[in-house]
């Protein structure tokens, strides 16, 4: 498992450094295109700004996120039947440091994970998701998100976003200034060679597109692959691949008619994405790898990546070779665990601890119900049980 991180980390380097350069390529060509010899600075102006936006994702990138999808953090005293089944995955998989735990009040079913490492990480799940999960299939989504925790994606996928986006941002100044007569300014300072000059603005805004185009691919390619190796960590960390390919059948079905309100490239980070033809494999190849394990003898991932074989029919060529030696960790559950009721207290645990935040006060009557009592009420003396009907203590 150690090696795998370690090679994940280099591949993910490489990956990093194409994408770099491609970002360097599209700041000297756009640079250019303005101003003939001015490449150089292009690249240090190109360079500069995957240098900003980087250090602000690094450092804030995290609280930024779980601000816009309107993320509340819960603790083991507030929540702690959800953080036990936290806690149990951070333990199965070794990570060496308890995330922070974030529920955000939506009807969507999702789960995603964020932060730079495993000391400074956190797992969020929605409302919607503890609504129609039991729990062991609640356990093998945290399980996933641990997964991305344990291998860097997060990270990883923040310094490409970073850069993708960085890209996208000089091609679109690029071709706006194209649109709107900028070019036809540069273009007139160049010094004869008219033809020249016009085949090489329109070579110049071919990569941008292209690089543009091209920045998406990579990303995209790099979340995919990133998310077949959550899976098969959370199949080896709960031995339960079944309760995960259950998970994803209910969160795909609910997902179309709920929006999740995180940015555009968070949604890379979601265990089930919006947009499944781009930054996700398809929903129905992860369930049917995930389906040929359960059962099928000791796990490990090399018996991930003979089912990925089998479904998918090639190689799966991002799992490192060192992975694929480990020794299986033990038996696949051979059929779905009976349903554990729990679906309920998990998601009425987590809405308590949000109102808690919001200022409610809880009341325990003599009688054994909790009353939640708003911040706003207007007058305390007038709120009784509506099982007893006793009036509340002040």
């Amino acid at each position: 498992m150690f090696e795998l991180a370690r090679k994940n980390r280099t591949r993910s380097l490489w990956l990093v450094c194409i994408m770099f350069g491609l970002l360097l390529a599209v700041g000297f060509t756009a640079s250019e295109m303005y101003q003939p010899g001015s490449g150089p600075a292009g690249v240090a102006i190109a360079g500069a700004v995957a240098l900003v936006l980087f250090v602000i994702s690094y450092f804030s990138g995290s609280s930024i996120l779980l601000s816009a999808a309107g993320a509340h953090e819960v603790s083991k005293e507030d929540a702690p039947q959800l953080y036990n089944v936290v806690d149990e995955m951070v333990i199965a998989s070794r990570l060496g440091a308890m995330p922070k735990l974030y529920v955000i009040e939506s009807n969507a079913a999702n789960a995603f994970a964020t932060g730079r490492n495993p000391q400074v990480a956190a797992v969020v799940v929605t409302e919607g998701l503890l609504n129609v999960l039991n729990r062991d299939e609640l356990q093998a989504v945290i399980g996933h998100e641990i997964a991305h925790v344990k291998h860097r994606d997060i990270l990883f996928m923040t310094l490409l976003a970073v850069m993708a986006g960085a890209i996208a941002l000089i091609s679109e100044v690029v071709l706006r200034g194209f649109r709107f007569g900028g070019m036809r300014r540069s273009r007139s300072s160049r010094s004869g060679g008219g033809g020249a000059a016009l085949g090489i603005l329109l070579v110049g805004l071919a990569l941008m597109i292209v690089g543009a185009i091209t920045a998406r691919l990579v990303f995209f390619a790099a979340s995919r692959t990133r998310e077949y190796l959550a899976d098969a960590g959370s199949a080896i960390f709960t031995r339960n691949p079944e309760a995960l390919a259950q998970a994803l059948e209910k969160i795909s079905s609910n997902i179309a008619g709920h929006a999740l309100p995180v940015p555009k490239v968070a949604q890379a980070m979601l265990i089930v994405g919006p947009s499944l033809f781009a930054t996700h494999p398809p929903i129905d190849k992860r369930i049917d790898i995930l389906r040929r394990l359960a059962g099928a003898g000791p796990l490990s991932y090399g018996s991930y990546a003979k089912s990925f074989e089998q479904v998918v029919g090639k190689r799966a060529r991002f799992m490192p070779r060192s992975a694929l030696a480990e020794a299986p960790v033990g038996t696949a559950v051979s059929a779905p665990a009976p349903l554990i009721p729990g679906a309920a207290s998990f998601r009425r645990e987590a809405l308590d601890a949000l109102k808690k935040q919001a200022g409610y006060e809880m009341h325990t009557c003599r009688c054994g119900a909790v009353i939640k009592i708003p911040p706003q009420h207007p007058n305390r003396a007038l709120v009784r049980c509506l099982r007893c009907g006793a009036q509340v203590d002040s």
